[in-house]
């Protein structure tokens, strides 16, 4: 899903931030409660948001969305992707949406009942730097250098590592046995 893509679906309901905010959130539900259907994360989005009436096309974004973020958290390798503006914008834009992506994934773990006091080791710590990011300043960003275009997606990629860490953790995947085939009993003399 791309970011200006559900940013539209999103103009009519300015309450629900962002669509960074909306995925982090929905992530953020995912890591917290493995089992979260696809109708309980709508209602939960229009609740909070006190949303009233939708629009079809804001729904078709939202299944797009949930099926998208489910098949990369859920996936088979690092192929999460956080809905976040391309690199034609601004840094200060792309920082702010990380921000806002941060605070959705926190807000959406404790909607799922998890809480940094009930988290512990690299988990908690994780929480916690997501919440610095949430608070990121954008202030003096507006003319980025080389360097602080790096350090960026460093933080991108800390956050996509974080997540799918803090999901591996939360719902460890069960592992089936190796089963091994039993050799042949006939063999040719």
């Amino acid at each position: 899903m791309e970011f200006d893509q559900i940013n539209e679906a999103l103009q009519p309901y300015p309450e629900l931030e962002s669509p960074s905010f909306l995925q982090g959130m929905l992530v953020g539900l995912m890591c917290g409660d493995a089992n979260l259907k696809e109708s309980a994360w709508i209602k939960k989005i229009l609740e909070e948001a006190d949303v009233k009436s939708v629009k079809e096309s804001f729904l078709v974004a939202l299944h797009e969305l949930y099926l998208e973020t489910d098949k990369t958290l859920n996936g088979s390798g690092f192929e999460l992707t956080l809905c976040l503006p391309d690199e034609t914008e601004s840094l200060p834009a792309r920082a702010a949406m990380l921000g806002q992506w941060c605070e959705g994934f926190l807000y959406g773990m404790g909607l799922a009942g998890q809480s940094e006091q009930k988290l512990t080791g690299e988990v908690a710590e994780l929480f916690r730097d997501f919440g610095d990011i949430a608070r990121i300043e954008i202030d003096g960003l507006d003319d980025p250098s080389d360097q602080e275009e790096a350090d960026f997606m460093q933080l991108v990629e800390f956050v996509k590592i974080g997540v799918l860490t803090i999901n591996e953790d939360l719902n460890p995947v069960e592992g089936s046995p190796i089963m091994m085939q039993d050799a042949p009993t006939d063999t040719l003399h």
